[in-house]
């Protein structure tokens, strides 16, 4: 993904700055729309736009405080162009014009509507976006002040997560989602192979236990994610592999690959406890050593040496004062 301008010209930027000023687009905001203004390829799709299913990933990379305030900043700057639904009453994308043509196949191809009309874009297309909480829980406030002018259109303080809920078909959808994905080796090696290979570089994990990891964050952790979200039934499944990419590069994204790594040591801790009850429970010849039930090896503790491994053809152990004597072979009592 290139953009259609190699170069932009010095007082041309400066000239869309100033502009953006006259919007009273603050200098932190500019500095963030600067940047999707040029270009971000990362979050576009092939046809050189800002899909809605990017927005929430674009709002992380940019750190805008929520999705709202990220779209809120596009419209009134009035540099960008949008595409809407077939109603024409809601945004489905936005685009720069120096990475999309407007006049090929692929613009014409999209209902786009100019930044600059009408002159009351603001306010126009209003339409909600859900809460950016990854585990959809509307939190107090917000600090969107700081993206925007005192006198710029901030979002709506309270925003409805009720459409955001988990149900039947789009838990199926994310399982298919998915299995989809596990089941084609091109997607599988890009999208779940670098994962396994994060928890096995980053926990010291076997292979073994760096694909338990992964089927744990997958179950866990991204299926009811991407089912709890609204947008993703709505998505195909092109955006929703450009939206996981998303997820797992920005901080969110992390957050979970590190839940994800904690419940995996949790779980092994809690095996090794089992496996060494089970273990010390298991004294199938005496009372006084252990016989370890996967390897079969005798054992049992010393204050000095530790764990004393007991040949197979040793007599049981006679009592907890007994130490087995490699030379003679045989136990002995002090």
């Amino acid at each position: 993904m290139k953009a259609q301008k190699k170069s932009v010209a010095v007082a041309e930027l400066q000239k869309t700055i100033r502009r953006w000023r006259s919007c009273k687009i603050t200098d932190s905001a500019i500095s963030k729309l600067l940047e999707l203004y040029l270009g971000l390829t990362a979050y576009m799709n092939d046809e050189g736009v800002y899909p809605i299913e990017n927005f929430y990933d674009i709002k992380l990379s940019l750190r805008f405080a929520t999705t709202q305030a990220l779209v809120e900043a596009v419209k009134q700057c009035r540099s960008f162009k949008f595409i809407l639904n077939d109603e024409r009453s809601r945004i489905q994308a936005f685009y720069s014009p120096l990475c999309c043509d407007e006049k090929s196949e692929n613009a014409t191809n999209h209902p786009a509507v100019p930044a600059a009309v009408p002159q009351n874009l603001p306010q126009a297309f209003a339409q909600t976006f859900a809460a950016d909480n990854i585990y959809n829980i509307n939190t107090k406030g917000d600090s969107s002040e700081e993206e925007l002018s005192p006198s710029g259109d901030k979002p709506s303080g309270k925003i409805s997560t009720r459409e955001n809920i988990v149900t039947p078909d789009s838990l199926a959808a994310a399982k298919d989602f998915f299995h989809i994905i596990n089941g084609a080796p091109a997607q599988k090696g890009q999208m779940l192979t670098p994962l396994i290979d994060w928890f096995q570089l980053h926990e010291g994990l076997t292979r073994q236990h760096a694909c338990e990891n992964l089927v744990y964050l997958v179950n866990e952790l991204l299926i009811p994610y991407f089912a709890g979200q609204a947008r993703f039934m709505k998505s195909n499944h092109t955006g929703r592999l450009c939206w996981l990419g998303n997820l797992m590069k920005s901080a969110h994204g992390q957050h979970l690959l590190n839940d994800a790594a904690r419940e995996g040591r949790k779980k092994r801790e809690q095996t090794a406890q089992a496996n060494r009850s089970t273990q010390r429970n298991n004294r199938p010849l005496c009372e006084f050593e252990w016989t370890d039930p996967e390897s079969g090896l005798r054992f049992y503790d010393d204050a000095i040496e530790g764990v004393v491994n007991i040949p197979d053809e040793a007599q049981p152990r006679p009592s907890t004062e007994a130490i087995w004597n490699v030379l003679s072979e045989e136990w002995i009592t002090h």
